[in-house]
């Protein structure tokens, strides 16, 4: 399965994501499972809350300083960086 965004692929199936048609790297998002996982999340419920406790367990859910250092920040950098729009998440 994959979904596709303006300019934003998330390829379910393998687990991989593409900006501007372009793969992304483990520098750039150290993991590109859970980035889609909390993406897909987030599409399922547009516009409202979602718990930690709602997304699939793991060492990113359970602990909103690493979910921060290594999806949030890392995803929104790349969206400016390739994109330049500011995407809007938010972890609070």
């Amino acid at each position: 399965m994959a979904i596709k965004g303006q300019d934003i692929l998330l390829d379910c199936t393998n687990n991989k994501l593409y900006v501007n048609d372009k793969k992304v790297t483990s520098e750039e998002l150290h993991s590109q499972t859970t980035t889609i996982d909390v993406l897909q999340m987030l599409m399922k419920h547009i516009g409202k809350d979602v718990h930690n406790k709602q997304l699939p367990a793991s060492s990113y859910s359970k602990n909103k300083n690493t979910m921060l250092s290594k999806i949030v920040i890392p995803f929104i950098k790349l969206t400016k960086k390739e994109l330049k729009k500011d995407f809007p998440l938010i972890c609070k």
